[in-house]
C-alpha cells in the first residue's frame, strides 16, 4: 500500500510542465484513439468539451482507464490552468462514480496533496486564478458522497500538517480561510461542529437563523444516517418557506415528503398539460455546426463554433436546466428541468426523463445531459444538405416543445478524383449524379469501379472542387546505360577511349480518362449547369517522362613517361643508353547517349450531361 501511495504522489508532483502538441480540434473519439493523459489535457482544454469522457460506464466515447499517468496529467494540467474549473471538476466526479471502490481513495490522496501544495504557496495570496483552483479542489473534496475518501494514513498526515501550520499562524489569509474550513468539515465528519456534539437542538437553532451552509455540511457530512437525515428536512423546509410557488408553501407537508423521497419535486405531466415552452434567448448561445467530411473513408465529423468564438472545436453537451422553461396548466410559474437530488429543491419541475431531442446525431447520459456524435457517417449528413438549419426538435411528454435552430455549414471536401489502376491504366468510367436539394449547396454522387462516393459542396465552394476520371500517368523511362571506361596506356602510350553511353527508352504513354455520364438534377431552383460541365470532367494522364541517355564513359588514363639514361665511355664522353619518352595522353571521353522520348499524354473520355429541372 506504501509503495503504491509513494509511486502515486511522484506521478503529481514529476508530470511535465508541457504536454505534447495534438491536432486541434480534437474529438472525442480522436480522444479515445490517443488515450493518454496528454490528448485528455488537450481535449479537456478546448472549449465545449464534454468531461463524459471521463466516465468509464459513459456509452459514448470515453477513456479505457484511470489510470495513474492520466489522473497525474489532469490534476497537473488543471493547476498549471490548461484546463478550465468547470470541465475539469465534472471530469473528476464522473470518473469517480466510475471508478472500481479500490482505486477512488488513490484519487482523493492525489487531489489533496495537490491542495496541499498549493495552500502552501504563497502565490494563492495574490493570484485569483490559484485560489480559485484551490477553492475548486476543496468544493470537490468537501462535496464528495458519504463513503467516498482518501487513504486514512495519507490524508490524516495532510490534515495534521494543516492543523500544525493554522497554529503557528504560518499560512497566508487566503490560504488559512480554505484550511480553516476544510478542517471544520474533518470535525462535522466525526460528530463534531465548533468543538460540541452535534444534535437536533444545533440544528433547531441553525435553521431558525437560516444557516443552510451548516445543515448542508450535516447532511452529507455527519456519521450518523439520521442526524444526515433530520439535516436534510431542516433544510428542505428552509427551501420550502422560501418558495416562490403558492402551491409549494400550501402543501408544505407533501412537499418535504416528495423531496425527501426524490430529491426534487417533480411535475406529474399526465395532471399539468404543456401549454408553451421557449428556450431562454439570454442563455442560449447562437452556434453554428460545421460538417468536416472524409469522403474516401465514407466519415464525417459534426465540429461546432459561435459567432463569439469563429474557432472550429468540437459540439457542446447540452444541459436544458435554467435553459428550456415550460408553462404547465395549473402551475403558477413556468418551470425548468430537474436539478441535482442533492440540492433538496422543491420547486416544481419537470422529469429529465420526460424531455426527449428528436435527432439522430445526439444521445442522453445519465446525467440528463445530451452528448452530439462526433464521428457518423457520410451517408448521416446527406440528408442534412438540403436544410437551411441544424434544428434540435425538443419534445416534453412525447408532445413537441420547441426547437434549437443552429446555422448549419460543409467544409469543402476533397476533390472526387477517380485515378486509373497502376502506370498507364485508362481512368474509371463514372457515374455522376447532382443533386442540388438546397440553393446554397450541391450534392455529388460518384459510382465507379472502386465504389460510391459522396461529396456535399457549398455553392460558393463550387468553383474550387472537381469531379474527374483521370488516367494514369505513363511510366518513366528507363536511364541509358553508363559507357565503359577506356583502357589505361601502358608506359609512353596513349590511353584508350571511353564506351559510349546508351539511350535512353522512351517514356511509357499516359492512360486515357474514363468517360462519364452526368445527371444534373436542378430541383426547384436554378442551378449553375455552366460551373458544373467545367468542374465534372474526364482527363487523360500525362505521358511518362524519357529516360536519360547514359553518360559515355570517361577516357583510359595516358601512361607514364620514362627519363633518358646515359653513361660516359672510356674515354670520358657521355654515351646515350636509352633517350626516354613522354607520359601518353589519355584517351577521349564516350558520347552519352540519346534521352528517351515522352510519352504521349492520354486523351480525355467522352463525358455526357444530361439536365433535370
Amino acid at each position: 500500500m506504501r509503495l503504491s501511495l509513494i509511486a502515486a504522489s511522484i506521478v503529481v508532483g514529476m508530470v511535465p510542465a508541457c504536454a505534447p502538441r495534438l491536432p486541434l480540434p480534437m474529438t472525442a473519439a480522436e480522444l479515445v484513439r490517443h488515450d493518454s493523459g496528454p490528448a485528455l489535457v488537450v481535449y479537456l482544454g478546448q472549449p465545449d468539451a464534454s468531461p463524459t469522457v471521463c466516465d468509464l460506464r459513459a456509452p459514448g466515447p470515453h477513456v479505457s482507464a484511470f489510470t495513474p499517468e492520466i489522473r497525474g496529467r489532469l490534476i497537473d494540467g488543471f493547476v498549471d490552468g490548461r484546463i478550465d474549473t468547470a470541465p475539469w471538476r465534472r471530469c473528476i466526479e464522473v470518473a469517480l462514480d466510475g471508478l472500481p471502490a479500490a482505486q477512488v481513495p488513490s484519487v482523493f490522496d492525489d487531489l489533496m496533496l495537490a491542495y496541499r501544495k498549493l495552500l502552501k504557496d504563497s502565490a494563492i495570496e495574490t493570484d485569483p486564478a490559484r485560489a480559485e483552483r484551490v477553492a475548486t479542489i476543496q468544493r470537490l473534496y468537501l462535496d464528495r458522497r458519504p463513503g467516498l475518501d482518501g487513504h486514512p494514513e495519507v490524508l490524516a498526515a495532510i490534515f495534521d500538517d494543516l492543523r500544525t501550520l493554522l497554529a503557528k499562524d504560518a499560512l497566508g489569509a487566503v490560504a488559512r480561510t480554505f484550511a480553516a474550513e476544510v478542517l471544520a468539515t474533518v470535525d462535522v465528519e466525526h460528530g463534531t461542529w465548533q468543538g460540541r456534539r452535534v444534535d437536533l437542538a444545533m440544528m433547531d437553532a441553525l435553521a431558525a437563523t437560516g444557516n443552510e451552509m451548516t445543515l448542508t455540511r450535516f447532511a452529507e457530512r455527519l456519521p450518523e444516517p439520521d442526524l444526515r437525515e433530520q439535516a436534510k428536512r431542516r433544510i428542505v423546509r428552509l427551501h420550502i418557506a422560501l418558495s416562490a410557488f403558492d402551491e409549494v408553501r400550501t402543501a408544505a407537508a407533501a412537499v418535504e415528503e416528495a423531496v425527501m423521497r426524490e430529491g426534487n419535486n417533480p411535475v406529474v405531466l399526465a395532471d399539468h398539460r404543456l401549454v408553451r415552452a421557449w428556450f431562454d434567448d439570454s442563455k442560449e448561445t447562437i452556434r453554428s455546426v460545421r460538417v468536416r467530411q472524409r469522403v474516401w473513408q465514407h466519415a464525417a465529423t459534426l465540429l461546432g463554433y459561435t459567432q463569439q468564438r469563429p474557432t472550429l472545436s468540437v459540439l457542446p453537451e447540452l444541459a436544458f436546466r435554467g435553459r428550456l422553461w415550460a408553462e404547465l396548466q395549473s402551475i403558477s410559474h413556468p418551470v425548468t428541468l430537474c436539478g441535482s437530488r442533492r440540492a433538496l429543491d422543491p420547486t416544481p419541475c419537470i422529469a429529465i426523463s420526460s424531455v426527449s431531442l428528436d435527432n439522430p446525431f445526439t444521445y442522453l447520459d445519465e446525467a440528463g445531459r445530451f452528448h452530439f456524435r462526433d464521428d457518423v457517417g457520410e451517408k448521416e449528413v446527406v440528408p442534412l444538405a438540403a436544410r437551411d438549419a441544424f434544428t434540435l426538435p425538443v419534445a416534453i411528454d412525447g408532445q413537441p416543445a420547441a426547437s434549437l435552430r443552429w446555422g448549419l455549414s460543409y467544409e469543402r471536401p476533397e476533390d472526387l478524383e477517380l485515378r486509373g489502376p497502376g502506370e498507364g491504366g485508362r481512368g474509371p468510367d463514372l457515374d455522376v449524379r447532382v443533386d442540388h436539394p438546397n440553393p446554397s449547396r450541391y450534392v455529388f454522387t460518384v459510382h465507379s469501379p472502386l465504389g460510391e462516393h459522396v461529396a456535399v459542396v457549398e455553392a460558393a465552394d463550387l468553383a474550387a472542387f472537381h469531379v474527374a476520371s483521370r488516367g494514369t500517368n505513363g511510366a518513366t523511362g528507363w536511364a541509358g546505360s553508363a559507357g565503359s571506361t577506356g583502357t589505361s596506356g601502358s608506359a609512353c602510350s596513349n590511353g584508350g577511349p571511353g564506351g559510349n553511353g546508351g539511350d535512353g527508352n522512351n517514356g511509357g504513354d499516359g492512360g486515357h480518362g474514363g468517360d462519364a455520364k452526368v445527371v444534373i438534377v436542378c430541383g426547384l431552383g436554378p442551378c449553375d449547369v455552366d460551373l458544373l460541365e467545367r468542374i465534372i470532367f474526364s482527363a487523360g494522364g500525362d505521358g511518362g517522362q524519357g529516360g536519360p541517355g547514359g553518360p559515355g564513359g570517361p577516357g583510359g588514363s595516358g601512361g607514364d613517361g620514362r627519363p633518358a639514361s646515359t653513361h660516359t665511355d672510356g674515354d670520358g664522353n657521355p654515351i646515350v643508353d636509352d633517350p626516354g619518352c613522354a607520359p601518353g595522353s589519355p584517351g577521349f571521353a564516350g558520347s552519352s547517349g540519346v534521352d528517351g522520348w515522352p510519352g504521349h499524354a492520354g486523351s480525355p473520355g467522352r463525358v455526357t450531361f444530361e439536365v433535370v429541372r
